[in-house]
């Protein structure tokens, strides 16, 4: 009896085992089209034998078909993208702010229009010159003078235009690190919940806890598009995360990331830290790397181009208008006020604006007289910049150009990292990914030994009634 005995146990053995291997098989073909999810494989082991016989068969795991290495891969590839990917969408703003219509009409007073328009800051720098060369050819107007006080304000008011917007994009992108900040801290938080089930799940006899490694490897994902990681499986299947060295997580354990605020200048910008103990992390990658680098680089580089502008503008153009003289016989005064050397605080001097007359054309007083006004529409000729290459136009033309060049080039390694991730993902899913003919061939092979396992049971059975009507 003891032999029948064993011979049923194996056979139901064998019936777990293969309904096991049926319902896996099931569940990877269900979830052939589910983003993230890892083919599943149930492990079979033989039984321990008894007295030399053998006691049928079990499963001990249902785990995941992954490549580690992948893993890391693409998740290294992601903080590249990520990075990118960010620092492509800030460049497209600053292409707007530099190129697109700030107003409704070319009349708007400090619109900044695109330079072929004629009415950006490079117009408003020609219109500006050309208004002290129609002085020049009339030396003694009145109306002349009008225009060049409104050109004056309104090249002013293109400079404060830029300077604003581009501290507004500096801003929103101060807003998006916190918010993204906020995003990796959940991420984070939910990555710890999971890997404190995990062990439970796998070793507790509850089941499998692929599922669960599934959702948390997908969070893992997520996070390496914002912030650098590197991660490190653990026996007991838990996942630790680093960043800059740093543990983010250790099993259920979670150290939140935080901000430092720093005054850069007129803006105010976060410094990506470890909350629990304020020590500043570096990064290297993901999208907030990408608004680290516009927002406290870039952004700068060209705030500092408009306001070196600014300032050789005033400087250049105060110098050769204190020397002459106004309509009214008075000298000695600046166009622009001399406290205002920045793209934000350039304005038209407060006496000018008050009274036109104060616009010097001569420089000596008398009628007719007009070699300072020439002198001051000659300045847009004068290679003041780059080492004496570069006129104020050109110069600003250089800026427009570089902003150009940094935003194509962003754009075309965008795209080349982006077909490199590809790839590396085409090449992950050929490894974790499902093939419904390879689970409908698993199918048809776990229903066979079902079948199989079955009749072991049904003839087992028989031999017991045999031997129960022998009795």
């Amino acid at each position: 009896m003891s032999g029948l005995l064993g011979a049923i146990e194996i056979g139901r053995s064998a019936l777990r085992a293969q309904q096991i291997g049926i319902s896996v098989a099931g569940d990877n073909i269900a979830n052939v089209n589910t983003p993230g999810f890892s083919r599943r494989q149930a492990k079979l082991v033989t039984s321990e034998p008894a007295a030399g016989l053998g006691t049928g068969v079990k499963v001990t795991d249902v785990s995941r078909t992954r490549d580690q290495l992948l893993d890391a891969q693409v998740r290294f590839q992601n903080g590249l993208f990520g990075r990118l990917d960010t620092m492509q969408k800030a460049f497209a703003t600053i292409e707007g702010i530099f190129s697109e219509l700030a107003g409704s009409s070319a009349n708007e007073a400090g619109a900044v229009f695109s330079q072929s328009s004629g009415v950006g800051l490079s117009g408003s720098l020609s219109r500006f010159f050309n208004a002290f060369q129609d002085l020049a050819n009339n030396p003694e107007s009145g109306s002349a003078r009008a225009v060049i006080r409104e050109e004056g304000q309104l090249l002013a008011r293109t400079f404060l235009r830029l300077d604003d917007q581009l501290k507004n994009a500096q801003t929103d992108l101060e807003s998006e690190f916190q918010r993204q900040v906020d995003q990796a801290n959940a991420l984070l938080d939910e990555i710890g919940t999971l890997n404190a089930r995990v062990p439970s799940e796998r070793f507790g006899g509850g089941g499998s806890s692929a599922p669960l490694e599934d959702r948390r490897d997908n969070l893992i994902e997520e996070l390496s598009k914002l912030v650098d990681i590197s991660t490190r499986e653990q026996d007991d299947g838990t996942v630790t995360v680093y960043q800059s060295g740093r543990i983010l997580v250790d099993h259920a354990a979670v150290s939140s990331l935080g901000r430092r605020v720093e005054v850069e200048g007129d803006a105010a910008v976060s410094r990506l830290t470890l909350a629990s103990t304020g020590e500043a992390l570096t990064l290297n990658g993901g999208s907030l790397k990408g608004i680290e680098e516009v927002r406290d680089t870039r952004i700068p580089d060209y705030l500092s181009a408009l306001d070196s502008l600014a300032s050789t503008l005033v400087s250049e153009v105060n110098q050769k208008h204190s020397a002459g003289y106004g309509l009214n016989g008075v000298s000695g005064t600046n166009f622009f006020d001399a406290a205002g050397t920045t793209a934000r605080t350039i304005q038209v001097n407060s006496a000018i604006l008050d009274n036109t007359d104060l616009i010097a054309a001569s420089s000596d007083g008398t009628k007719g007289n007009n070699r300072v006004a020439l002198q001051v529409s000659d300045l847009r000729l004068n290679r003041l910049f780059s080492g004496g290459t570069k006129t104020m136009e050109e110069f600003y033309s250089d800026l427009v150009g570089e902003v150009g060049s940094q935003a194509k080039a962003t754009f075309s390694n965008l795209e080349s990292q982006r077909v490199i991730s590809e790839q590396l993902n085409n090449r992950r899913e050929n490894v974790r990914g499902v093939s419904v003919n390879e689970e409908a061939a698993n199918l048809i092979l776990f229903q066979r030994a079902y079948q199989a396992a079955a009749r072991i049971v049904t003839i087992v059975d028989e031999m017991f009634q045999s031997v129960l009507e022998m009795g």
